[in-house]
């Protein structure tokens, strides 16, 4: 059973999307979901609206939610930053094991493309109380990482306005603001995740050119620390799992073995 809501952070509110089974038992598990940069709750192609179903479908509840500017925020864009992506879901988190209905020993988490490198920063905060986080096409580099690009690309219009106009193709520009690129170059996402000692997944596409999958074997690699460490190399697959082809998309395979191992592993 799905119901709209908004959770208040400091300065604005943050739309969510709660999704609780429907099942006899009177606590179930819980799993945020962090979508990516320019994107919103749902993730592109619906993937966290069928993500969270099939989550309900197994007896475990989630939350997806809109980071500051992103999908049904009020928030300007150029209120997103990189630590507030990360005191949203933080919001999000205290929410969750608030809730009447979510078992608060059971939380997971789950983080889209640069969503995982939201919650790898969150995570060096919460190393033994999230038992499960999943990590798909995560870009969870230390300091510019494969945004190195925008960097380099918008260096004087940063500097000049304040904020880098960029264009996405599939959606209006998209407006990131000096402070966003100034904490995305000073944060240390793979060092905090290093500390985490729960049970790790790692999701990523052969085909991907975003963030070469083997980003994924360094982010398994540092949870030295975690219980259960696992990785899934989807052959043929590109950042969003080809989930807008039809006749090439790997998004089913890939949300079903990450329910499959979340049910197993939270």
């Amino acid at each position: 059973m799905e119901s709209k809501l908004n959770i208040s952070n400091e300065f604005y509110n943050i739309p969510a999307v709660l999704n609780i089974p429907e099942t006899k038992t009177e606590f179930s598990p819980g799993v945020i979901l962090c979508h990516g940069t320019g994107s919103q709750k749902n993730e592109v192609g619906d993937l966290f609206v069928n993500l969270a179903e099939k989550l309900a479908g197994v007896g475990i509840a989630s939350v997806r939610f809109d980071f500051a500017g992103c999908g049904d925020s009020e928030a300007d864009q150029k209120d997103l930053t990189f630590y507030g992506e990360v005191s949203d879901t933080e919001k999000v988190y205290e929410y969750m094991i608030g809730h009447e209905r979510i078992d608060s020993e059971r939380i997971g988490i789950l983080g889209f493309s640069q969503g995982a490198r939201v919650m790898t920063e969150f995570l060096g905060g919460h190393a033994d109380s999230i038992t499960a986080a999943v990590s798909l096409s995560g870009a969870c580099h230390n300091g510019r990482g494969v945004f190195n690009g925008w960097f380099e690309r918008y260096h004087d219009e940063i500097e000049e306005k304040g904020y880098a106009t960029i264009p996405m193709g599939w959606r209006e520009d998209l407006i990131l603001s000096k402070t966003w690129f100034d904490e995305i170059e000073a944060s240390n996402p793979m060092d905090e995740i290093s500390k985490y000692e729960g049970n790790i997944l790692a999701v990523a596409g052969t085909e991907d050119v975003l963030v070469p999958y083997q980003h994924a074997h360094e982010i398994i690699d540092t949870c030295r620390h975690a219980r259960v460490r696992d990785m899934k190399i989807v052959k043929d697959a590109d950042h969003i799992f080809n989930c807008l082809d039809p006749e090439s998309s790997k998004d089913e395979y890939v949300l079903d073995t990450t329910v499959d191992w979340i049910k197993r592993h939270i």
